[in-house]
């Protein structure tokens, strides 16, 4: 007897810079463990996993599943309502349902949603597991599906017969994450597995206790955090490092460090890294209290977890206007520094256009970061995201929200669904003014990313920011100097300022439809996203183009300002130190030059103890050998090796190259150096000729 077949997805675009979203589908594998599980009728079904887009349409136009489950998310939405549609065309009795968070939460604007998007049942709100199985329970025992919508099954909402059906705001919640039984455990997930392009994901728990209005955690409903033991989620993890083979791991949670249940979690990953050395890398996001709890956890991991302190913003008001509470600015400086002293990659996130922001507020609240020493400080801009208090329409009108709509990067396609030629593509929208932010403001504040990103992130002149911190002059002050001074760099930079200008506001339009209309007019303008020519990330792009082309004309631009400023602070004191600044662009430069191209080995004398410097961070005065030493600057073997894998995954060509940056800290990548010949000069320690050195971030 053939049973019936039940396709749930989690579809993301693919285009040759890899997947949109590149983990594994573990959301909807919950979705099925729980159905398989609980499901009386479990016997009678056939449960499939599906996250390549092409694969699913073929599989649909094979089997005619009876019922498909499709996440929601705004890097797919798009994608999984133009199959829907087209099945529906197809087999009107398929049942359709959709879940995740990227759906309103006031019932008018649910209502609306489902207006607009016929082709969907039921859109379920809250956790999938419960609600999924119990919608296909209802199915099987009727099947039909305005009988399905009526039911009262908590979290799904509907439209029959023109009239909103909402049952429940919210279906309930695991209160123990150990009851759903482990989709990777039941094998379900290992031709995913063994795809390396494909990153595992995994959790320990589930919930956020913060309220942030802007985020689609911060809703009441997901304010308390339930659990998976520590046991359960290292037999995952075991099961995971004996079948794959990438060195990366994702974990869902939103506050990772900050409970003490994180700490057995840490060790459980520390136990299975020791017997399998999976995984290398852990990519989460840390609490943003318990900093000590936080350290606890990075220490044991060994530096291959990067640390957020992620703030958003830094004014009260603001924060206020967005519910939201930070540590203080001088408990972050001390927290970065502990976080620095452990080896840690510390970064932190400000977000632009938030409630009541203003240009110089977004700027302060990036350069009082750039002081507290975090190494790397993400620069977004707000995001209009349904699920989140801060979209609903009286929110919107008492800020006064000025947005625009854009195409998220690498979430577009073209698929063939039969005869029919599917174009999707993904747009966001995005806050580009406000009561307090003009839209020239917001335009000058995403010129001041691109300063960061030339002039700041990755450590690209880390060593040029301790020499003027040792001179009293903060991060800030040369910043806002660099910033003010871009028109007057070299030809180089200038022309990349203007290029990331045009590009800022021509990847912005005023309206969702036009936008929609533009992209899915024909396949060739599918293709030119596809090929890189639009819809690249602007930011990164341009800091490809840099890293490539720019890194001996912004050592010339920021040392050149570096020179300028400890002059005027005090030109006697400067003067003596005018031969070291000469060596120190030289050595900050050649760690950093042609870092994507074919190995090269630099080697060149210097008369500075930079062996010393870099024991210290360059946070101290520069020493003059007796002797010149010879450095020599190349990657490691390990080094090679991670752009290796980084170019197997995503190309070699410029796009591909801001997609590395976007997802690594390049600061990894700048060249290890090697000193030679004899220290001398007051060094007071036992020098080792021929000693690999380099900061403690790129060990």
């Amino acid at each position: 007897m053939r049973k019936d077949q039940i396709f749930l997805a989690d579809l993301t675009h693919v285009t040759p810079l890899g997947w949109g979203t590149e983990t594994i589908p573990y959301a909807v594998a919950c979705i099925k463990s729980w159905l398989c599980a609980h499901s009386p009728n479990a016997d009678q079904f056939d449960v499939r996993l599906f996250k390549h887009p092409q694969q699913f349409i073929d599989a649909v136009l094979a089997s005619e599943p009876v019922v498909v489950g499709l996440s929601n998310y705004m890097w797919n939405l798009d994608l999984s309502y133009s199959i829907a549609a087209a099945i529906k065309q197809r087999r009107p009795e398929t049942l359709i349902i959709f879940g995740g968070p990227n759906y309103p939460i006031d019932d008018g604007a649910r209502e609306e949603w489902l207006a607009a998007h016929p082709a969907v049942d039921v859109h379920v709100s809250g956790e999938g597991e419960g609600p999924f199985t119990a919608l296909v329970d209802a199915w099987y025992a009727q099947r039909d599906i305005d009988a399905v919508k009526r039911q009262p099954i908590a979290g799904s909402h509907s439209i029959v017969e023109g009239q909103f059906m909402r049952h429940g705001d919210v279906g309930a919640r695991m209160a123990n994450l150990d009851m759903i039984p482990s989709p990777y455990l039941a094998g379900y997930l290992d031709e995913f597995l063994s795809d390396v392009t494909i990153v595992p994901l995994l959790e320990s728990n589930r919930g956020c206790p913060f309220t942030c209005t802007f985020c689609v955690d911060g809703i009441g409903a997901r304010t308390k955090v339930y659990w998976k033991s520590a046991s359960r989620f290292e037999e995952e993890l075991e099961y995971i490092a004996q079948r794959y083979s990438g060195k990366v791991l994702d974990l869902a949670d939103v506050n990772f460090g900050m409970y003490k249940q994180d700490v057995d979690v840490t060790k459980a990953i520390v136990r299975v890294r020791e017997r399998h050395g999976y995984p290398a890398y852990v990519h989460v996001a840390t609490g943003k209290n318990q900093k000590a709890r936080v350290l606890e956890c990075v220490d044991l991991l060994g530096g291959s977890l990067r640390v957020s302190a992620s703030v958003q913003s830094l004014d009260p008001e603001v924060l206020a206007n967005i519910k939201r509470e930070n540590i203080a600015v001088d408990e972050l400086v001390q927290v970065a520094k502990s976080f620095n002293a452990s080896d840690a990659n510390t970064y932190s996130e400000v977000i632009l256009g938030l409630p009541g922001d203003t240009k110089e507020k977004h700027m302060d609240s990036v350069l009082q970061l750039a002081d507290a020493d975090m190494k790397l400080i993400s620069l977004f801009t707000l995001m209009m995201l349904d699920g989140t208090e801060l979209t609903t329409k009286a929110s919107m009108a008492k800020w006064a929200c000025q947005t625009k709509f854009r195409i998220v990067p690498r979430c577009f396609g073209a698929y063939r669904f039969g005869d029919q030629l599917l174009l999707s593509a993904e747009p966001e929208e995005v806050a580009v003014g406000s009561n307090t932010m003009s839209f020239d403001d917001y335009l000058e504040c995403r010129r001041f990313a691109l300063t960061m990103g030339l002039f700041y992130q990755d450590r690209i002149l880390y060593e040029l920011y301790g020499f003027l911190k040792v001179n009293g002059i903060p991060p800030s002050v040369f910043l806002r100097t660099m910033h003010d001074r871009a028109h007057t760099f070299s030809d180089g930079i200038g022309e990349l300022y203007r290029s990331f200008n045009e590009a800022t506001r021509d990847e912005l339009w005023d309206r969702r439809d036009a936008l929609e209309a533009f992209v899915k007019s024909d396949e060739s303008v599918i293709q030119k996203y596809i090929t890189g020519e639009l819809g690249n990330n602007v930011v990164f792009r341009h800091r490809a183009l840099a890293l490539l082309n720019l890194v001996d004309e912004i050592h010339e631009a920021a040392f050149a300002v570096a020179d300028e400023l400890l002059q005027a602070r005090d030109a006697r004191a400067a003067e003596p130190h005018s031969a070291y600044l000469a060596e120190l662009k030289r050595y900050s430069a050649m760690r950093k030059r042609d870092l994507f191209g074919a190995p090269v080995r630099y080697a060149e004398t210097f008369s500075h103890d930079f062996s010393r410097l870099v024991d210290q961070d360059f946070a101290e005065w520069p020493v003059a050998l007796e002797q010149p030493v010879e450095i020599v600057f190349e990657h490691t073997r390990e080094q090679q090796d991670m752009l290796m894998s980084q170019y197997a995954q995503y190309g070699k060509e410029l796009n591909a190259i801001g997609r590395i940056i976007s997802r690594m800290a390049t600061s990894k990548l700048q060249r290890s150096v090697t000193f030679g010949g004899v220290s001398a000069g007051g060094a007071d320690y036992a020098y080792v000729p021929g000693q690999k050195r380099s900061p403690s971030e790129f060990v």
